[in-house]
């Protein structure tokens, strides 16, 4: 039997909703990406290391100063910051690239929350997914996501919603279905 669902919104995905996704879905914590900063700056060193063989840093950082290609070494720190930091950015701007490649580009797209699953019906497919299935919830400013794995979430733009507080009503009860485990989806 399948009931009536709790929450239903209908939106066509734009390529700024999967941009959304795909940003939102790679976004690290910041202490994660300094420890990657931290990982890549040693992977450097070591380079430096074993080409040079030198293993004090004020004389590796004098000997690249008095080389004559010694804009090489800030420019190679500041591209490992630049991707330590900012990967989900990056996976921001290739998400525009790959959208007229997902066969949902462009659908029409229904999602229902209910008590048991999350249904979701669009011109490409249909699929029924338990609340166990997903293990947080994404709120952003304007879009509720519902990750099932590291590339994929459902999406809920907010301009889908009737008004705010429907929005919020159902943040909180995903929210509630998510935290409940799948002992509350059984």
């Amino acid at each position: 039997m399948q009931d009536e669902p709790r929450y239903q919104i209908t939106y066509t995905l734009t390529k700024w909703d999967y941009a959304a996704m795909a940003r939102a879905l790679t976004r690290r914590p910041w202490h994660r990406s300094i420890v990657t900063m931290i990982l890549w700056l040693l992977s450097v060193w070591c380079l430096l290391v074993l080409f040079t063989d030198l293993y004090n840093p004020v004389t590796v950082i004098n000997a690249v100063a008095e080389s004559s290609s010694w804009l090489w070494l800030p420019a190679c720190l500041l591209v490992v910051a630049f991707f330590s930091l900012a990967t989900h950015w990056l996976s921001w701007g290739a998400s525009f690239l790959y959208y007229r490649q997902i066969a949902s580009a462009d659908a029409i797209i229904t999602v229902g929350l209910n008590d048991d699953a999350i249904r979701v019906s669009s011109d490409v497919a249909d699929s029924t997914v338990p609340w166990a299935t997903v293990k947080r919830i994404i709120r952003e400013k304007d879009y509720l996501m519902l990750p099932i794995s590291k590339r994929e979430a459902f999406i809920l733009p907010r301009r889908s919603f009737e008004n705010q507080k429907h929005f919020e009503d159902a943040f909180h009860y995903a929210n509630e279905k998510i935290s409940a485990g799948p002992v509350g989806a059984g």
